[in-house]
């Protein structure tokens, strides 16, 4: 497709979202009148979108799209929207990135603004009813959505933009809290395919070697993680030289642990200060397990730390 037929086929795509927003029961969504002018600069999918509308609210306050003068640009990406509070970028590409709180980082959670925002309408959309209602039996008894219906939600976002790595992303992760590892890693490996820069994916995938036994593959994994992150500059390439170095140390490979022992020193110094910090506290509160996990990562970058030896005699001998 040119770029010209990919520009229309957004421009379409953004004209059929806006109609089935005036399809909808009224007072489930509000958009606001478009504004004359707009600030310089910004991505040509926002331009086209603020041509349509400033500003709405879908599904009552859901997804904000704040008006076009409150747009702020940070490190190359646009900050336009937010979901449920988490906050929404577009990149120049127009790539869509979502805040994360799970991993401290955005992910991109849509490859176009159309297919986003058709998204965004399919799956929220699965919550209501034909008056504009909350549905039967989608929330749990603490006011959380039932996870078959989270993983419906993640369906239909999937369905409208099927290349987005974040929503397959997280579609694994139910897969993994449910048990269906194998399902979990096709679709880890899928986003991977769709973003080999993905380095969260690949270090999902290393765990999941991990788990079953495959450290092997769970090194190469956790290298190619490691290697994305550091050639991203990502900010938190430290952590995946640490898993490596970790996974490195389980493997019996000293040379590979040492290396990226040394990667992490010097991208993260301060991870050894955060881990023996939160080991301390699972201590403390009990949850001997959660301090181990954390030890083993700590003697695989730091094996002679003072500190870090201190603290490994406070837990059981494995």
């Amino acid at each position: 497709m040119s770029r010209k037929s990919k520009k229309q086929a957004e421009l379409d795509g953004l004209d059929r979202v806006l109609g089935l927003l005036d399809e909808a029961p009224p007072g489930l969504h509000d958009l606001d009148e478009p504004s004359p002018t707009l600030p310089s600069g910004l991505p040509d999918s926002l331009i086209e979108l603020y041509a349509r509308c400033d500003g709405a609210r879908l599904f009552i306050d859901s997804v904000e799209i704040v008006p076009a003068r409150d747009v702020v640009e940070e490190d190359g990406r646009w900050k336009f929207a937010t979901v449920d509070g988490e906050p929404v970028a577009i990149d120049r590409k127009g790539k869509i990135w979502r805040s994360d709180e799970s991993v401290d980082d955005a992910i991109c959670d849509g490859t176009r603004l159309d297919r986003w925002l058709a998204g965004q309408l399919d799956a929220l959309g699965l919550l209501y009813d034909a008056d504009g209602e909350f549905a039967d039996n989608v929330f749990d008894e603490d006011g959380e959505i039932v996870p078959e219906v989270g993983e419906t939600m993640l369906l239909a976002q999937l369905k409208r933009d099927s290349a987005a790595p974040g929503p397959r992303w997280r579609l694994a992760h139910v897969l993994i809290e449910r048990g269906d590892r194998d399902e979990a890693r096709a679709e880890l490996e899928q986003s991977v395919a769709d973003d080999p820069t993905f380095a969260w994916a690949w270090l999902d995938l290393a765990r999941i070697s991990e788990a079953i036994g495959e450290v092997a593959n769970a090194v190469d994994e956790a290298r190619m993680a490691a290697d994305v992150a550091d050639g991203a500059r990502h900010p938190q390439a430290g952590y995946f030289w640490a898993q490596l170095a970790r996974l490195a140390a389980k493997n019996g490979d000293e040379l590979l642990r040492a290396q990226a022992a040394t990667k992490t020193s010097l991208l993260a110094p301060e991870l050894k200060r955060a881990q023996l910090d939160g080991a301390n506290e699972r201590i403390a509160a009990g949850d001997a397990e959660s301090a181990a996990g954390l030890l083993e990562l700590l003697r695989a970058v730091w094996p002679r730390d003072l500190e870090v030896l201190a603290l490994a005699q406070l837990l059981p001998k494995t």
